[in-house]
């Protein structure tokens, strides 16, 4: 039997295939021993091709039309929030300077000029680099699609200068609380913030909690609905065991049923905490921030920070130091402590 057919070859016991169209190659291994097989396999593959399964491409696209098309293709896929943000930097910044442009001919030279026009605009570094990370994923997506080989412009991020985070100080900590119980409308919001900064949850872990991850004998609870999927036990102090369990109690399996009987949905306790954050001049101490409290105030009381790490559930320690902000006055003892050491206090 002859070793080469039609659009096939004999490479050691294996058919491979091989065929041409609009000047590209395509070809690879039928992973078939028997000629009949490989035949097989052959006619599957050009089916594919004149399918479109196999993208030849003969019209680059201009950016206007990429991102329609890496909109309707991620329409179900992302969060509507993403999506909204894809949508308004394209509408406001990207399409009116070069939504006419071919996406291969956006030169480092334009993404520059938009940058600039942004600032211009008394816009802030972070709406730049914003637009810039939505026109870097446009062009991952043109990669995947094989529109282009590679992106044809670089340009970095402009280096922003971090602010310090809010978070609660240990001195305004019983304020805080006691201005929650104020300020929620709602008799389980001010349960589930004391979760949030006691525990160190995030928001979808408090407002997901369940009865039966809590264990009375050893006052513990698994967190069970954990972002990393694994779940992490954690020991309840009384101050939120008795705030949990002094609530009525309903049949719902859920510790914060809605009235639909669902969980609560997320930003729930949102605007008590800007009204209590307001009335205290705390900053914008967001849901999210109070597990960073949760964090900062374990620290200053010493907690190793691997322990800190184990309570937050986080893999990587490096994320957790993130979290951690001391205060001032911690390192202030820092300083002074050390001052103390070298005998110059």
């Amino acid at each position: 039997m002859a070793n080469n057919q039609p659009g096939l070859k004999k490479v050691g016991d294996y058919w491979h295939y091989s065929l041409k169209v609009n000047g590209q190659r395509v070809h690879g291994s039928t992973r078939a021993k028997d000629l009949v097989t490989a035949k097989k396999i052959l006619e599957e593959k050009r089916k594919e091709i004149l399918c479109g399964q196999f993208r030849i491409v003969t019209k680059i696209p201009t950016l206007a039309e990429l991102v329609r098309e890496w909109m309707k293709v991620h329409q179900s896929i992302h969060s509507a929030k993403h999506i909204e943000q894809v949508e308004q930097h394209a509408r406001i910044w990207l399409l009116p300077a070069m939504g006419t442009s071919r996406i291969d001919r956006v030169s480092t030279t334009a993404i520059q000029g938009l940058r600039n026009r942004i600032l211009e605009a008394g816009r802030s570094p972070v709406t730049a680099n914003n637009m810039l990370r939505i026109v870097r994923l446009l062009y991952g997506y043109a990669l995947k699609a094989h529109y282009i080989e590679r992106i044809p412009f670089e340009v970095k991020p402009i280096r922003v200068q971090k602010k310090p985070r809010p978070t609660i100080a240990a001195p305004q900590f019983h304020v805080f609380l006691a201005a929650v119980d104020i300020a929620a409308r709602n008799p389980h919001v001010a349960v589930i913030l004391r979760v949030m900064v006691g525990l160190g949850l995030r928001e979808a872990e408090a407002l997901g909690m369940r009865w039966e991850w809590f264990d009375p004998t050893h006052r513990t609870y698994v967190v069970g609905k954990a972002k990393g999927k694994e779940a992490r036990v954690l020991p309840v102090p009384d101050w939120i065991w008795n705030s949990i369990h002094i609530m009525p109690k309903t049949i719902s399996e859920w510790v914060f049923p809605a009235e639909d009987g669902k969980p609560h949905r997320a930003q729930f306790c949102k605007k008590a905490l800007q009204r209590v954050c307001k009335a205290l001049g705390l900053g914008n101490v967001t849901q999210h921030r109070l597990r960073a409290t949760f964090a900062s105030l374990h620290a200053e009381a010493g907690t190793p920070v691997t322990e800190i790490q184990g309570m937050l559930g986080h893999k990587n320690i490096a994320t957790t130091m993130i979290y951690v902000e001391t205060s001032l006055d911690a390192k202030r003892r820092a300083q002074d402590a050390l001052s103390q050491r070298l005998g110059l206090a």
